[in-house]
């Protein structure tokens, strides 16, 4: 699985960081512009409903997603460590957690499973909470859990436990880390869904790190899609998607999840009742 083998930047921000409280989550997914990606609202025979970005050409390989629970999951490749230990992936984790999980207190309590998993970070978030999942080889774990604060990532370790399992880390991944770090830290105030918008959109004046990357020479990897939520305690979550597919023109879905969004019944009948 390969849904974010070359590049991405996740980040997060919970608690007293986000204006009026509650959660942030964002990703951008960087790959070779061969590869497309999809937004799918996905009814798994069974487990929770999820709306998501997917690895068209990764047999539907789950890239961000939040389930009907309001539980989102973004994840990065562990680049930094060797190609033969980190596609070892017999399962598509973050689908597993969608399907499975309503909220990071109850994956917390059914951590080990990652332990089996392969190398790869994760950002989890619920309206109240934050957890990094850092998966590295053999088993090793390093899990961190918020509600308050921010914390982001990209194709490296950054948990001191996990220091010596970061085989080689690539001047890119560094420097995407460095930038992403430096815009959460530089916002005025706390944080809202537009201020992550435009951190997604950051091409910090065509140097190396910027958040949303284009060609260029040496590299051909660039941002195929961006995947902005907020998360507000007592209150449907609000989404924010953009997909760049090479040979087309880039898509915007912009959506609040509500009930009836969820249930498409209850949207027919919203319609047949204002006739």
């Amino acid at each position: 699985m390969t849904g974010c083998g070359i590049a991405c930047t996740i980040w997060a921000s919970a608690g007293d960081s986000v204006a009026e409280k509650g959660t942030i989550v964002g990703k951008n997914r960087d790959n070779s512009p061969s590869l497309h990606t999809r937004l799918a609202l996905v009814f798994p025979v069974k487990g929770f409903r999820f709306l998501g970005i997917l690895d068209i050409e990764a047999d539907g390989y789950v890239v961000a997603a939040v389930n009907e629970k309001g539980l989102v999951v973004v994840n990065a490749s562990a680049n930094s460590v060797r190609r033969s230990e980190r596609h070892v992936a017999v399962e598509d984790v973050t689908r597993r957690i969608l399907e499975n999980f309503d909220s990071v207190d109850s994956l917390d309590k059914q951590r080990d499973f990652l332990r089996k998993t392969h190398p790869a970070i994760y950002i989890v978030a619920d309206p109240e909470k934050i957890m990094s999942v850092e998966v590295a080889p053999r088993g090793n774990v390093a899990i961190t859990v918020k509600d308050n604060g921010s914390f982001a990532f990209t194709n490296h370790y950054t948990s001191e436990g996990l220091a010596d399992a970061n085989e080689k880390i690539s001047h890119e991944s560094l420097a995407r880390f460095k930038r992403i770090n430096q815009l959460l830290g530089g916002l005025p105030g706390a944080h809202t869904l537009d201020d992550f918008i435009s951190l997604s959109r950051d091409r910090n004046s065509g140097g190396p790190g910027a958040m949303m990357r284009v060609s260029r020479k040496g590299s051909k990897i660039r941002t195929l899609a961006t995947w902005i939520i907020r998360l507000e305690p007592g209150s449907a979550p609000t989404v924010y998607v953009q997909i760049f597919n090479e040979g087309r023109k880039p898509e915007t879905f912009a959506a609040r999840l509500d009930e009836r969004f969820w249930n498409p019944e209850k949207r027919q009948q919203t319609v047949r009742s204002k006739e």
